[in-house]
């Protein structure tokens, strides 16, 4: 196909090439180090499943040859971070090495396409993620773009929650009511909180005082982290339904999607998952379960790239997404990032108590307003994370 303009005919190829920067196309990765990211908090909490006093992050730095450097995260929740860090610098960096960043679909397919047969599953997502998204991260800073543009830059602001209601040593129910009403005062327009770590009268009545303390033009939203059966997550869901809960998160075992099903048939709340699922076909699954809302986190389920598949095969079953972000500003940017550039993105999480690299970052390549969370113009992820300035 040939394009005219006044100075001739030109090549719609060439048209592409004209908007690279010079040798932007010849620029690749040179380098890839890894660094475990450990803070400590002053008293324990805890969820449903785990009580922790320390949250860690395993971070990825792709280095080009001029220096310029993109960054990465990968889950690594449940477990020694070590082992995700060494199939990210031994599995798979040998494949992005030399190769040039703006290739992100050829590299993202190569990584994921080692999980087949290396039968790691879900730890060799969590590595790709982080070299996804630090490659997506570098082809920004390459093209002066943020990422969001890079994907198509649907709209500049999603709507964003914040997350707490943790359990904690002599917390009453006045207490979490106060920390919820907290959020709101802050500007944030949605809440949510952890439900499954007591009895259900006790979590019911926890969601009551929390409702009565936001009022009822906040949004409320409740995570189970996969802690009842089936049977109960339905008790729970028809006495906590007059408290009008946005979406019930997690109720079963992710792996129980049978018990999903039932949930999503007879549950009187919008059903939300998973967060912990990776690959295209698992998030089938949940279509296929009736989930209302997907929800999903570029830290796992194959970095910017995976998010952005993920939500649009949610997008063409007509559900909205949500991400998840409960770990440093680099998980909280990815994600946002897919989020800005999605039509069917309804929310993102800001995690009031998980928030490593927030102060290590020079600036914030984001802020909260009117309870939407927006983007800068900064290229990449636009944070400014020195690994050498990591302990």
């Amino acid at each position: 196909m040939v394009w005219r303009s006044t100075e001739g005919a030109v090549t719609s190829t060439m048209i592409e090439e004209a908007r690279l920067p010079s040798g932007a196309a010849e620029r690749v990765i040179r380098e890839c180090t890894t660094r475990v990211v450990t803070r400590k908090t002053d008293r324990a909490q805890w969820n449903p499943r785990s009580r922790w006093n320390e949250k860690r992050v395993v971070l990825a730095f792709l280095t080009l040859d001029d220096g310029t450097t993109g960054i990465g995260e990968a889950y690594c929740d449940g477990g020694v971070p070590e082992s995700v860090q060494a199939i990210i610098e031994r599995d798979l960096a040998p494949l992005v090495i030399g190769q040039s960043p703006l290739r992100t679909r050829r590299l993202w397919h190569a990584m994921i396409e080692t999980s087949i047969v290396s039968a790691k599953a879900g730890a060799c997502y969590a590595a790709a993620s982080a070299l996804d998204i630090a490659i997506w991260d570098l082809a920004g800073k390459i093209l002066d773009q943020p990422v969001h543009r890079l994907l198509g830059g649907y709209a500049d602001r999603v709507p964003v929650y914040a997350s707490g209601g943790l359990y904690g040593e002599g917390k009453r129910h006045e207490d979490l009511a106060r920390e919820m009403a907290g959020y709101v005062a802050q500007g944030f327009r949605a809440v949510k909180l952890k439900v499954g770590g007591t009895t259900i009268p006790d979590d019911v009545a926890r969601v009551m005082a929390v409702r009565e303390a936001i009022g009822a033009d906040v949004r409320l939203m409740v995570d189970a982290l996969y802690s009842y059966s089936a049977a109960d997550a339905l008790r729970f869901a028809r006495a906590a339904a007059p408290c009008d809960i946005h979406f019930f998160e997690a109720p079963v075992h992710p792996e129980d999607i049978d018990g999903l099903s039932k949930v999503c048939e007879h549950s009187p709340i919008p059903v939300a998952g998973n967060e912990f699922a990776y690959g295209v076909e698992t998030f089938r699954r949940l279509v296929d379960a009736g989930v209302d809302v997907i929800h999903a986190d570029a830290i796992l389920c194959g970095g910017i790239s995976g998010a952005f598949r993920i939500a649009d095969l949610a997008d063409a079953h007509h559900r909205p997404i949500s991400f998840h972000a409960a770990s440093s500003a680099v998980c909280l940017a990815a994600n946002a990032h897919v989020a800005v550039a999605t039509r069917n993105a309804e929310s993102v999480e800001f995690h009031m108590v998980h928030q490593l690299l927030f102060e290590t970052a020079d600036e914030m390549p984001f802020r909260i307003e009117e309870g939407n969370l927006l983007l800068s113009e900064r290229p990449g992820l636009g944070l400014d994370i020195d690994p050498g300035d990591l302990s």
